[in-house]
């Protein structure tokens, strides 16, 4: 489906964009966390210095894996963070596409997803307006030009979506909104993202 292979690209590139800046942030917490860790075990064995050196060997032993075990939790939480906000910020940026690459995505996505070239486009008000007044011409003139029916139609219902669109036909509702597509795809780009996010 190009439209998903696009938001999928997208999504890759914008973490790509975001990678310094988002990991010299996690970097930073990484310390933080490291530091509050030692000052934390550097405690605990002041705590028990006047114990038996056995005592305090061992104690010092499970204080630092305790701590350890809380710094990679910490760490991982941070990883995560970062994560969703390349998710997020890659989402708000596609929703603020401007007008002409919007209509574009959405117009492979059409090309993509319509089966009977019959259906109707459920849209957002916001996404509506971002679409020029012969957009509909457009796509019924682009599903004909590859042998489908090109009787889409604009529903006036309006849905609570950020972007994109749902498809409906049939009974069925085909939901391709930039959301629901991230949502859907983000098993399989999250290691991506990741992978950018976290290489040495």
């Amino acid at each position: 489906m190009a439209g998903v292979e696009k938001i999928k690209e997208k999504i890759l590139q914008d973490a790509d964009i975001k990678v310094n800046e988002i990991l010299e942030k996690a970097r930073l917490q990484a310390k933080e966390i490291v530091e509050k860790a030692n000052q934390k075990a550097t405690l605990r064995a002041k705590e028990i210095s006047q114990k038996s050196a056995y005592d305090i060997s061992e104690k010092k032993r499970i204080i630092n894996s305790i701590v350890e075990l809380e710094m990679r939790k910490d760490i991982l939480s941070a990883k995560q963070k970062s994560i969703d906000e390349a998710f997020d910020k890659a989402l708000l940026r596609m929703n603020n596409f401007d007008s002409k690459k919007y209509e574009q995505v959405i117009l492979d996505m059409l090309m993509a997803s319509v089966e009977s070239g019959e259906e109707e486009i459920i849209m957002s008000d916001d996404g509506k307006k971002k679409l020029s007044a012969d957009f509909i011409n457009k796509a019924n003139k682009a599903l004909e030009s590859v042998g489908k029916k090109g009787k889409l139609r604009m529903s006036d219902e309006i849905r609570n979506i950020s972007g994109g669109f749902i498809l409906t036909g049939q009974g069925v509702e085909i939901n391709n909104s930039f959301e629901a597509i991230i949502k859907l795809n983000r098993d399989e780009i999250e290691p991506k993202v990741a992978e950018i996010f976290f290489r040495v």
